[in-house]
């Protein structure tokens, strides 16, 4: 016993100084909050990071899908992790401002690996499983973010069995499943737009994460 306390308190001490001497977030500098419109260029995937210590996801589109997979977070890094690369559905997409920031129009920048990365949201709940089999994971989080389907083409919408609906709004770069298997009581359908579609994913929104990494998004109010 004492020698597992004697290790397990090494390996505190090992950590605590590795984060003193790093850094907590590992990043040198950035902007809070500030008046600046963010540049990403639509492109093939975006590319997350996530904080798990401070809770909170970064966004960049300044890697190419090879650069990112050959990529690493540093030992250093150790509350971080990497995000599959998620190819965007919708049409348009549009961030108001970053959480945290007290007005849209203000958002919270890092710069790290030669790159620029947006905040685009704080972490909730992590990995709540929303069905007893486990098939859908469900994410409770915060963000201001603003999405258009435009008309005359298809979107998938899942509903639940309480009747709430969640629209697709992204999948991974790498998906090899396109059918997503669905617990009882939830169904898919696919909706045919006649006009413009806008998504309105501001403050607490829940993402719901199927067996084939597909995300979607909610609840719907105007659906």
């Amino acid at each position: 016993m004492f020698d597992m306390i004697t290790k397990r308190q090494l390996f505190s001490c090992a950590v605590f100084l590795m984060i003193a001497l790093t850094g907590c977030t590992g990043y040198a500098d950035g902007e809070n909050c500030v008046a600046r419109d963010p540049s990403l260029e639509r492109r093939d995937a975006g590319y997350e990071l996530i904080d798990l210590r401070g809770r909170r996801v970064w966004l960049t589109t300044e890697w190419m899908p090879e650069e990112y997979a050959d990529f690493s977070l540093p030992f250093s890094w150790v509350f971080w992790r990497k995000n599959d690369p998620r190819v965007g559905l919708p049409d348009q997409s549009r961030f108001l401002r970053s959480p945290g920031c007290e007005s849209d129009g203000q958002f919270t920048y890092m710069h790290a690996f030669d790159r620029e990365f947006l905040q685009v949201v704080r972490l909730g709940k992590i990995h709540r499983p929303r069905d007893g089999s486990g098939l859908i994971r469900r994410i409770e989080l915060e963000k201001h973010h603003v999405l258009t389907f435009s008309a005359g083409r298809t979107v998938s919408v899942l509903e639940n069995p309480a009747g709430e609906h969640f629209i697709s709004v992204s999948r991974s770069l790498d998906r090899r499943n396109d059918t997503p298997t669905l617990p009882e009581g939830w169904t898919l359908t696919e909706r045919f737009l006649t006009e413009d579609l806008q998504v309105d994913l501001t403050g607490n929104v829940s993402v719901l994460r199927l067996d084939n990494e597909d995300s979607y998004q909610g609840p719907l109010q105007n659906l």
